[in-house]
């Protein structure tokens, strides 16, 4: 190549974050999408008017402990997608926070529940399957369970 040549532009490669100049996207770990989940619900729940607080050991299903605007302290389970288990969160007054598990990262919608409430209404549902067993999770947010969500959608926290 020779001074006049013109200099072609560098490959952009591009992840989640935007445009990036020196790394190649790739898939993130199970640990790495944890933590970039809790960083997107933290940021969504502080400019809604949340306190949050990380406890010292993530012991009797306690991710998060959320003060609301009102000054109401919620324990809270985060979640990569909607689920619920009695066994570990039944009768305890745990919150699940979770995303739409087809959404963007980033940019997708966030849903903050009480797990007995979803519970009870996964339960009204999916109870009778043979492969209930006080357990659900779901892979993604359907038309009924968007519908459900709605109030709980972090456009009205």
């Amino acid at each position: 190549m020779t001074s006049g040549d013109p200099i072609p532009p560098a490959p952009i490669e591009s992840n989640a974050l935007g445009p990036a100049t020196t790394s190649v996207a790739r898939k993130l770990t199970s640990a790495e999408i944890e933590a970039a989940n809790r960083a997107d619900a933290t940021a969504l729940l502080i400019r809604a008017g949340y306190s949050v607080y990380r406890p010292e050991a993530d012991v009797r299903g306690e991710d998060l402990i959320l003060r609301t605007p009102v000054s109401l302290l919620r324990p809270v389970q985060l979640k990569g997608r909607p689920s619920v288990e009695w066994e570990r969160y039944g009768g305890r007054g745990i919150w699940m926070l979770f995303p739409d598990p087809w959404g963007t990262p980033g940019a997708c919608d966030w849903f903050l529940v009480e797990h007995d409430t979803l519970y009870a209404w996964v339960k009204d549902r999916h109870g009778t399957s043979p492969k209930w067993e006080k357990a659900w999770s779901y892979s993604y947010v359907s038309r009924p369970l968007a519908a459900f969500l709605e109030p709980f959608s972090h456009r009205h926290w």
